[in-house]
């Protein structure tokens, strides 16, 4: 369409009603999120090339369509793919809802909140979501250098969605529910917002070890509160290690050195997680990769669909 058809077109609204113009909105919108999930196909095959998720070779050739996406065949293994083989968006349908589903994400919206949004089921909700966040798996740091900041934040263990308990119900009346087991999870992030979290069995050096010391680059300062385990783990690393503890009224060191970057990373954790109304203990990883992404990629649907359609090979 020239300019003079584009301002006759707009000039043409303000002679619609009040009806026509929320269709012509929706029309519209529509039209926006099909072309922004063509554009996230389009960048992703030309930053990546187009190889058999099957055995990785580059030798493929195009092999017709299939329900609007485009197929190849693998010339060495003779296996035929699609665009989503392997990605954590394969076998769903209704990809003209995803764009909308993807904004869901990007607002934190609840499951049913999110199934109204998209005209969905609510256990379609619940399976597109969890696809959705593997992608956000995959984008924790794997290095933290400089100042990093690390500690423990407990959640009450759950079995929301689970079909079967692993333990005995609790009672209403009498003496109550009693205190749920608490699960911890290690936080570690950096100044240069490089963030990562690990669900753990307990806060014993033998779990936290493992999950930070990989990724604690040479040179850093490790900023932690009391938890006895960090020296150790400080002297694995070769890292210098400021212990700040409360109870003796220290919480910065030089002006520099605290973890008042992590607490304040925690508050916003806690607040968001909080409209979930609990979280089940199988799936918190998600909902803490889900709002790291959201942390440091705000307002951003078009990463959640590159993120989705990424093929993955260890999913």
């Amino acid at each position: 369409m020239d300019s003079s058809d584009f301002l006759e077109l707009l000039r043409a609204l303000t002679h619609l009603s009040s009806t026509q113009l929320e269709r012509a909105q929706q029309h519209i919108r529509h039209h926006l999120q099909a072309d922004l999930l063509r554009q996230s196909f389009s960048e992703h095959h030309a930053d990546e090339p187009i190889s058999c998720p099957h055995c990785h070779s580059v030798h493929v050739i195009h092999w017709g369509q299939s329900h609007g996406s485009l197929r190849y065949r693998c010339k060495d293994c003779h296996r035929t793919f699609n665009q989503l083989t392997h990605s954590s968006l394969s076998g769903l349908r209704r990809k003209e809802q995803w764009v909308a589903y993807a904004q869901c994400l990007n607002e934190g919206m609840t499951l049913q909140a999110a199934a109204d949004e998209c005209h969905i089921n609510l256990k379609t909700s619940f399976r597109w979501r969890h696809r959705f966040l593997r992608y956000a798996l995959t984008t924790g740091a794997t290095k933290l250098c400089g100042i990093v900041e690390a500690d423990e934040m407990f959640f009450a263990e759950s079995f929301k969605g689970s079909r079967h308990l692993e333990r005995e119900p609790r009672k209403h009346g009498g003496n109550g529910h009693g205190l749920p087991p608490l699960v911890p999870v290690l936080i570690a992030l950096d100044r240069y917002e490089n963030e990562t979290e690990t669900v753990l069995l307990d806060k014993s050096y033998q779990q936290i070890a493992p999950a930070i010391e990989p990724l604690i680059s040479r040179g850093s300062v490790l900023c932690t509160d009391g938890n006895q385990s960090y020296i150790q783990v400080a002297e694995n690393t070769g890292v210098i290690h400021k212990r700040l503890i409360i109870s003796d009224k220290k919480r910065v060191e030089d002006e520099v050195y605290h973890i008042q970057t992590l607490n304040n990373y925690i508050s916003r954790l806690r607040g968001w997680m909080a409209r979930f109304h609990g979280v089940g203990t199988d799936y918190l990883k998600n909902y803490l990769a889900w709002f790291r992404v959201k942390e440091q990629r705000r307002d951003d649907t078009k990463s959640w669909l590159s993120g989705g359609i990424k093929v993955f090979t260890n999913t």
